[in-house]
């Protein structure tokens, strides 16, 4: 099976090393593992010559590993791909498609691993089988080639469109692998419920821990940023349902949970604003605010953080606005 992970960020990174750390033990206890191959695409190809140079550093339980999987910036020397892990952010969902088609083959499966609901339009034009990966793993990026692996979670995969139940075995095939890879992982009937409920999460931690400059257990210190987190969530629940998303537990005790869980994490959203790169506030908090004004609900809490976070993003440049800028 031929396995590539489209984007070297936090997620991406933390795939590659553990994908990569089992198919070496795998082939140091003599298994076969002919059959398995993985890549790391990034789009910099000055960046996919540092990661070969000097690998990829997965720190987790107060070791540090270095990873070597083949990195590489040019799709054409890859080929066509039986999985394709899409790990960059939701904003770059239609580039990365149109780059990566060379690797995109009608049996491949592309497992898309964004937050938010806003590139699910999108998705549905791709020319293969697409899943959704819906994870609470937590990851930080702490420089290009160096990722920490700040709390474990489950990863929820699931076939987006109906018609495409060929490519379950695929699906079933990459699960198993993920599981031996020390990535609990499940396969779900029901993507979107899962979608919405990390949604939630999302929607809840990622703008106020990159206002407040807060990991996510911090956020839970301060009772105003937790009524805050309240009121947004919330706010999202109105909106689903609306549109008859299924909600099975409480979006809000959810939320709590995760940031006492992954209380050492530096959310995406964080890790975006401090380097400077654009985050993807359209595809959370925005796109609650968005489809409120589709139904004539008013969602001001969301809306108040999607502007302090555009406000963040329009100081970028400055030399108090973040620490550099890797995009």
């Amino acid at each position: 099976m031929r396995i590539i992970i489209v984007g070297p960020g936090a997620l991406g990174s933390l795939l590659a090393a553990r994908i990569f750390l089992f198919l070496r033990e795998q082939e140091n206890s003599g298994a076969d593992n002919d059959d398995h191959r993985l890549y790391l695409l990034d789009h910099r190809a000055d960046r996919a010559q540092l990661l070969n140079e000097h690998g990829l550093r997965l720190q987790e339980n107060g070791r540090t590993t270095v990873c070597r999987p083949q990195v590489t910036a040019d799709p054409e020397v890859i080929g066509h791909c039986d999985v394709l892990f899409l790990c960059v952010k939701a904003l770059a969902v239609a580039s990365a498609l149109a780059g990566i088609s060379p690797l995109l083959a009608p049996q491949t499966l592309l497992i898309a691993m964004q937050n938010g609901i806003g590139h699910l339009a999108i998705l549905a034009r791709s020319p293969c089988s697409t899943a959704a990966g819906i994870t609470s793993e937590g990851a930080t990026l702490l420089e290009p080639g160096h990722v920490r692996h700040c709390g474990s979670g489950i990863t929820h995969l699931g076939l987006l469109l109906a018609g495409h139940d060929a490519a379950l075995p695929r699906l079933q095939e990459i699960t198993r692998l993920l599981n031996a890879a020390g990535l609990p992982a499940e396969i779900t009937r029901h993507p979107l419920r899962h979608i919405w409920a990390k949604l939630f999460v999302n929607v809840g931690i990622n703008a106020l821990s990159a206002i407040h400059r807060r990991t996510n257990g911090q956020l839970l210190t301060s009772e105003s940023i937790r009524e805050q987190m309240q009121k947004a969530v919330n706010e999202a629940v109105v909106i689903a349902r609306a549109q008859d998303i299924p909600i099975v537990d409480d979006p809000v005790t959810a939320t709590f949970k995760v940031c006492r869980t992954t209380r050492n994490n530096v959310s995406s959203m964080l890790q975006d604003v401090l380097h400077q790169r654009p985050t993807e506030i359209d595809a959370i908090n925005g796109a609650v605010v968005a489809a409120g004004e589709q139904l004539g609900i008013a969602t001001p809490v969301n809306r108040e953080l999607v502007r302090q976070i555009k406000m963040i993003e329009a100081t970028y440049g400055r030399s108090d606005s973040g620490q550099g800028n890797d995009s």
